[in-house]
């Protein structure tokens, strides 16, 4: 125990060390920046432009900006200069509006027109691209017709840029870079969590809480992915990164809530019940109206800012609720969690609107780390419990199963000495007609009949074939069974037991639990063998109150550890007869050794038997 600590320690502190070696590695390596020999054009933003909403008076205006109470399909065109320099690109971004790019008044680009995305979408989806520029050295004079969306009545427009492609780039990943990979790292984090599920779940049906937690992970990562600037530049499918913003969106609520029900079990489900029901059927309804081109996604999104951070503070209050209602340490330990994951849901649906950031999802992404960080620690503490509590089941059951075989074996003995008493019984009956037959036999001097009367008396008289290995009965039913077992199998066995004749019901019970296993998985190992020097040596001997007990088996092959634990050869995981032995070993304050060397199997064990 104290070697595995030890080594536990050591794998902790390794961990510790390398990931803080990691984080200085990363800080030193990002403070030293390669500047290039030619001198990068910088980024130019263009903010200050004119603004023309269909044949209306032109106004200025400052970007970004909205335009809001606009019909479905109104032109707003913008009007900028700016200069521009050799190999220069002007970076533009249409948030779900097709639009047209004019330069020096000659189309350059068009985007978002009917024909580039499914014909179900009422308006395409958002669009952000770098168009190169031929015309440098001189004043450009820019135009931007935009048509309105049909799904909102308002008109974003967000700041263009100018500069070279290698400095549009690097500004993308500056203020979307650390959005696009921590997507990138929850959506890892999903897939591995739905991947461990799989293989706790068949130990512990618990585990299907890693199942949807990895489901929240995979969603709020598609989420920002989606939603990430940076995306359209390294996944160029806009229909597809709009999809993930949205049904990434849509359905994040979904499996938080699940995770609740399963990991949390509370009391009062219903809260829960219900606003799953709402989700999915927001959800379902969404997704329908989509594809039949009724409302496309942007527009089902109105009834998201209400359903889903009602979805977290629905949870988090029944989570309040339950801890002061039934004190759940449970419910205490993710509290302060969930409260964090539904306050920065809030704080996301008020950026979303007043635009506090220059950054969608950043309050929700915050919160989302923290939120997983802490379940992830919570969540492995909880299933690590219920591993250990399935294991602790396995082996109650493993007992329950050797005591039953006790019970029977003590059966097939009362049932045996029963017959033999009846037989003693009936011959006692006839004892005496017995002896009037032989008088006369006698009498007669008839010795040859009376020889055969003699031999079928004896014939009739019960055999003993009771085996007597020690002195208390239990014991000795169990050590029997299996000496029997081991004599089929020709297997040689030595047995030489020293075990008190009477002891409480309670410590014979647990001696045949330690005799049962030994004994079981002795002949075990020597089915196992191929050759035929198959033996089992078991000695016991009791030295000042402490029974000692030996047990040496042949086996062949190769004994597998796990931190000093031997690997069930039946199934995944520690030997549950091994396990059971120890267990009972150290609830009389003894101690068990395994080992295994030079094709023999030796067991060591002892018990305090002072008190009993």
């Amino acid at each position: 125990m104290i070697n595995h600590k030890i080594k536990y320690g050591i794998k902790v502190a390794y961990a510790l060390f390398f990931t803080a070696a990691l984080i200085i590695l990363a800080w030193f390596s990002l403070m030293y920046k390669h500047k290039p020999a030619l001198s990068e054009s910088a980024i130019t933003d263009i903010s200050n432009v004119m603004i023309q909403i269909e044949n209306n008076e032109p106004y200025d205006i400052s970007l970004p900006a909205k335009i809001n109470e606009l019909l479905p399909h109104t032109k707003v065109t913008l009007f900028a200069e700016f200069d521009a320099n050799m190999g220069d690109s002007l970076q533009i971004k249409s948030v779900f509006a097709p639009v047209r790019v004019f330069i020096d008044d000659e189309l350059t680009y068009e985007g978002g027109q009917s024909g580039s995305y499914p014909s179900y979408m009422n308006d395409p989806p958002t669009i952000i691209t770098n168009i190169p520029l031929s015309n440098y050295g001189r004043t450009t004079k820019l135009k931007i017709e935009y048509m309105s969306p049909t799904q909102r009545n308002e008109l974003s427009l967000p700041v263009i840029f100018t500069g070279n492609e290698t400095s549009l780039l690097e500004n993308q990943f500056r203020t979307n870079g650390f959005s696009f990979f921590f997507a990138v790292i929850l959506i890892f984090l999903g897939f591995t969590m739905m991947l461990v599920s799989i293989t706790i779940v068949r130990r512990v049906p618990a585990g299907t809480s890693f199942l949807w937690l990895g489901l929240f992970s995979l969603s709020a990562g598609v989420w920002v992915l989606g939603e990430s600037d940076l995306s359209a530049f390294i996944i160029p499918y806009p229909v597809l990164l709009y999809n993930m913003a949205y049904l990434g969106l849509f359905s994040v609520t979904i499996p938080f809530l699940h995770f609740g029900l399963i990991l949390l079990n509370p009391v009062t489900k219903t809260p829960f019940k219900i606003m799953l029901i709402i989700h999915y059927t927001a959800l379902a309804s969404s997704v329908a109206l989509h594809f039949s081109g009724i409302m496309d996604f942007i527009r089902s999104l109105y009834w998201f800012h209400v359903i889903a951070p009602l979805g977290f503070v629905v949870f988090t209050a029944c989570l309040i609720f339950e801890h002061f209602r039934y004190h759940t340490r449970m419910m205490k330990q993710f509290a302060l969690a969930s409260s964090i994951m539904a306050i920065s849901v809030i704080l996301e649906l008020i950026n979303y609107w007043l635009g506090l950031t220059g950054s969608l999802t950043v309050f929700f992404q915050l919160g989302v780390l923290v939120f997983i960080i802490s379940l992830s620690i919570i969540s492995g503490h909880y299933v690590r419990k219920s591993v250990l509590t399935a294991a602790e089941k396995s082996r109650l059951e493993f007992e329950m199963s050797a005591l039953s075989r006790q019970l029977e074996l003590q059966r097939t003995q009362y049932l045996k000495m029963a017959e033999d008493d009846a037989a003693i019984k009936e011959q006692r009956h006839d004892l005496r007609h017995q002896f009037t037959v032989l008088m006369e036999l006698n009498k007669q001097r008839n010795n040859a009949k009376l020889d055969d009367y003699l031999h079928t008396l004896i014939k009739k008289i019960p055999a003993d074939k009771e085996i007597r290995l020690c002195e208390n009965y239990a014991v000795n039913a169990v050590s029997s069974y299996y000496a029997t077992l081991a004599s089929n199998e020709d297997i040689h066995m030595n047995l030489q037991f020293a075990v008190p004749g009477i002891l409480e019901p309670s410590v014979e019970s647990d001696l045949c639990i330690i005799v049962g296993n030994v004994l079981e998985n002795a002949i075990e190992a020597c089915r196992r063998m191929k050759g035929n020097n198959k033996f089992i040596r078991l000695q016991s001997r009791m030295e000042y109150e402490t029974l000692v007990m030996t047990v040496e088996n042949s086996f062949e092959g190769t004994i597998h550890k796990k931190d000093g634990i031997i690997l069930s050869s039946k199934r995944d995981g520690e030997g549950i007869g091994l396990s059971s032995v120890e267990t009972v070993a150290k609830r009389y304050g003894g101690s068990v050794r395994f080992e295994a060397r030079d094709g023999v199997f030796s067991s060591l064990i002892y018990l305090q038997l002072e008190n009993v």
